[in-house]
């Protein structure tokens, strides 16, 4: 039976190794499906001439072939190294992006930011489906780490990036962006409004104490009168309105 998921991919290169990397990182993306992997040119052709995969990920020495298929909307090239010039070349060819060994899932997640926000613009995936992947579809097996962490795309001009929850102390609405805080000292910043970038995260573990704040309930060290303690002594307001629910989530 067809899988129901929302890009059909199709890989095609000699060496084992690299088709080994590559699925690995592929199967971490929920929006995936890898309808096929092969190693001669000629099966590629035929699939590709007879489906409509969404991406093809294809060893840079099999480019020749492009003449020959019916080109799926995306197709990266798969390279070790390779210069300027030919990069030009592969592009004009309709190559979409090249994919440098070796193959890191940050790379990959950029190359995927990059496909998801023109399937946004163009409204080429239903929005549902599109909000879906935004929010939190990075899947990765049975270790459990969906649970434990959010993939966030980034815009045209923004990193894709991965956020654990449980190195997040805060995040704070400012000015059209909002922000995360990390119990690193580091900060990352999002245009977002707070609502909707909260929904991203679990409210088992996230709670809203006043109109620009949401902590991490686990990095609370305590509260002093209407003010809520955090791990690194930063201190927020409690809200009238949050109060109720927030320390109804305290542990006793």
């Amino acid at each position: 039976m067809a899988s129901n998921k929302n890009f059909e991919v199709v890989i095609l290169s000699k060496e084992e190794s690299k088709v080994t990397a590559l699925r690995d990182l592929l199967s971490n993306f929920y929006s995936l499906d890898i309808a096929l992997v092969c190693h001669h040119a000629a099966e590629a052709i035929e699939y590709l001439n007879n489906h409509r995969p969404t991406i093809f990920f294809v060893d840079i020495g099999f480019a020749d072939i492009l003449h020959d298929v019916r080109k799926p909307p995306f197709i990266v090239g798969l390279c070790d190294n390779i210069k300027t010039k030919r990069v030009k070349q592969y592009l004009k060819m309709g190559f979409f992006e090249i994919f440098y060994s070796p193959y890191t899932e940050k790379d990959l997640n950029s190359i995927m930011g990059k496909i998801l926000n023109i399937y946004s613009v163009y409204n080429k995936v239903d929005q549902r489906i599109l909000r879906k992947v935004e929010e939190d579809r990075m899947m990765y097996g049975a270790d459990d780490r969906l649970a434990k962490s959010v993939f966030i795309l980034g815009t045209r001009n923004e990193e894709s990036i991965r956020i654990v929850f449980d190195k997040v102390l805060y995040i704070k609405k400012i000015g059209n962006q909002v922000c995360v805080y990390f119990e690193d000292g580091s900060k990352k910043f999002f245009r977002s409004n707070l609502k909707m970038f909260q929904s991203k995260f679990p409210k088992s573990r996230f709670q809203k104490i006043n109109r620009s704040v949401v902590v991490n309930m686990e990095k609370v060290t305590g509260v002093l009168k209407n003010r809520v303690l955090i791990a690194n002594n930063a201190n927020f307001e409690l809200s009238r309105s949050f109060k109720k629910s927030f320390r109804e989530r305290l542990p006793m």
